[in-house]
């Protein structure tokens, strides 16, 4: 987008949404928690009209369910829809690094650099939410480059809902300097213009997340605390573990 051209001005229902979003991604709106109409309007000071539309894209993104003599509550997503969009999501990435390893450009590889140099600072100083946030815009800055925005708006659907569940059990991913450093061999792979090693790259990096993901569900399931519940295997131990696929 060139710089002269407006910015895109958000609608009012588009701003009570994006609020609304937020709280349940970074895990203030729990699942199952209600969304009422007159409370959020005496909130933001507006009308129930506005609120009814916001609540109707958050409904849209999968974030939120209008449900009979309860109204709109925050969705909880099974098991098996988070593992479908995990898997789904790691497909797509593949797909994504394939169409964009052509297509970056300097200013795309520069920008992907700081963002990983975030990331390593924010796994230093374990500032995990400032992480999340830069992982998040590292994939989705390769999404966009891959030029297919159908693939990009599919993933931010799922993404959103994937967030909203980690946020929600107070979990995510204990090693951060871990994760920055698959980011880094994935951006390494793909500065050089390497398809094969940019998709075994990003192949890798989803396959210790399916790990750490089984590991977010048995803690939710047994309701042990994190410290109590052993970390999911790595290496040659998580492929003895794992049964094969049928």
């Amino acid at each position: 987008m060139a710089l002269k051209d407006p910015l895109p001005i958000r609608t009012l229902p588009e701003q009570i949404a994006a609020k609304i979003r937020q709280a349940i991604l970074i895990g203030q709106l729990k699942p199952g928690a209600r969304l009422v109409e007159t409370r959020i309007a005496e909130q933001v000071r507006t009308s129930r009209g506005p609120v009814r539309d916001a609540l109707a894209l958050l409904e849209h993104d999968g974030l939120v369910i209008k449900l009979p003599n309860r109204g709109a509550c925050v969705v909880d997503v099974s098991e098996q829809r988070l593992r479908e969009a995990a898997s789904l999501r790691a497909l797509l990435e593949e797909f994504a690094v394939a169409q964009a390893v052509q297509r970056l450009t300097a200013g795309d590889l520069a920008e992907l650099e700081s963002l990983i140099q975030g990331m390593e600072t924010a796994a230093r100083l374990r500032a995990r939410d400032k992480f999340n946030e830069l992982d998040y815009r590292f994939h989705d800055r390769i999404l966009e480059a891959s030029g297919h925005q159908t693939l990009h708006e599919t993933w931010r659907g799922m993404q959103r809902r994937i967030r909203a569940f980690v946020a929600s059990t107070n979990l995510a991913n204990s090693d951060l300097q871990a994760v920055a450093r698959r980011h880094r061999t994935i951006f390494k792979a793909l500065a050089l213009g390497r398809l094969t090693e940019s998709r075994r790259a990003i192949r890798a990096h989803f396959a210790r997340l399916e790990e750490e993901l089984e590991f977010l569900l048995a803690t939710r399931t047994s309701g042990t605390p994190t410290a109590s519940v052993q970390r999911p295997p790595r290496g040659r131990a998580a492929l003895r573990r794992r049964p094969r696929s049928q």
